[in-house]
């Protein structure tokens, strides 16, 4: 069920008080708790939506001690929590509650389904994944909201779910009242890489040919798309080895927004290839992907973030050169 108003949180929350088994909740000006004859109150503070602010300024509050009532319990969210000494519940009936000699802490129940209405589904798909992608484009940039319609080509309403979330989660902050910012630039590519999948985004194809150097490959392709006026990106180990050359590549990898003709492929001398292959080429899902590409010693690359998203989950020593890549100067910045 989804939960899109405080008013529809308590009502929901107080029905479930009603009938929890576990322990004794009972109402009253603060919400108190009975366990093993020993009586806590707490001051309920239910809000669909929250953000660092408030969690700072909750984690100041002493008597009674607030308890978080929030639509669906994120394991970020828990986390922050935690970390703030702040009690939390859910709908779902997950919960961590921490007082003077009180602990408990239970996972979801099987038979609830609560999630907040306005949230995304998941933010690292389509084109939610185009404003992620602008964000860390440049860390250091402050974007406003309509500088991100702009740029991702996404409705309002997407963008407004999609920043909300991420600055709830602690992702993004607003420095100013009307910007956006990332604030957890590693924690949020991290998010990303747990929730990436890019055989699904993608369609692929591999090619092979008698020549097997990379960058004689990437001449090809990449002057091809120029004559053709078809978008093409590197990504995977050419990008990364030309933002910061760590693992030579031995693959060709690119985004590209039509795959070449078999007259084209034999012109090359190529052939597709079930495995392996010199040249891997990424027909995205989504054409977002173009959205934010660079350009370094002349080719066009994806952005950082979307270098190091794909090189994860692959061999060849991707993941070393994305690691590399992470800690190199300039990560996510716009300075080259």
């Amino acid at each position: 069920m989804e939960i899109s108003t405080q008013k529809q949180l308590l009502e929901h929350f107080r029905q479930q008080l009603k009938t929890d088994t576990d322990w004794r909740w009972v109402s009253g000006e603060h919400l108190c708790l009975e366990l093993d004859g020993k009586k806590t109150s707490f001051d309920l503070q239910a809000h669909v939506h929250y953000n660092a602010v408030d969690l700072e300024q909750l984690a100041k509050q002493k008597d009674p001690v607030p308890l978080i009532l929030v639509p669906e319990l994120t394991d970020r969210f828990l986390g922050k929590c935690k970390q703030s000494g702040l009690s939390v519940i859910d709908l779902n009936g997950r919960t961590w509650i921490r007082g003077e000699g009180l602990y408990i802490e239970r996972p979801p129940l099987p038979d609830r389904k609560y999630r907040n209405a306005n949230k995304p589904r998941n933010v690292f798909e389509g084109k939610s994944a185009r404003i992620v992608r602008a964000l860390l484009s440049d860390r250091n940039r402050k974007w406003t909201q309509a500088e991100l319609i702009r740029q991702t080509k996404a409705s309002q309403g997407l963008v407004s779910r999609v920043t909300s979330y991420l600055v709830e989660e602690g992702y993004v902050n607003k420095p100013e009242d009307r910007f956006y910012q990332v604030s957890s630039t590693l924690d949020l590519l991290d998010a990303w890489v747990a929730s990436d999948s890019l055989k699904d985004r993608t369609t692929c194809i591999r090619l092979t040919g008698l020549e097997t150097d990379p960058w004689f490959w990437a001449d090809r392709v990449e002057a091809w798309a120029q004559d053709q006026s078809i978008d093409l990106a590197f990504t995977q180990w050419t990008a990364a080895w030309e933002r910061h050359g760590y693992t030579e590549p031995v693959i060709c990898s690119a985004y590209i927004s039509e795959f070449p003709p078999p007259d084209q492929l034999a012109e090359w001398g190529a052939r597709e290839v079930s495995e392996a292959g010199a040249v891997w080429l990424f027909k995205p899902s989504d054409h977002g992907v173009f959205f934010e590409t660079q350009r370094h010693l002349s080719r066009c690359l994806v952005s950082d973030a979307q270098i190091y998203i794909d090189l994860q989950k692959t061999g060849l020593r991707g993941p070393e050169a994305a690691d590399a890549l992470r800690k190199g100067e300039g990560f996510c910045r716009n300075e080259v």
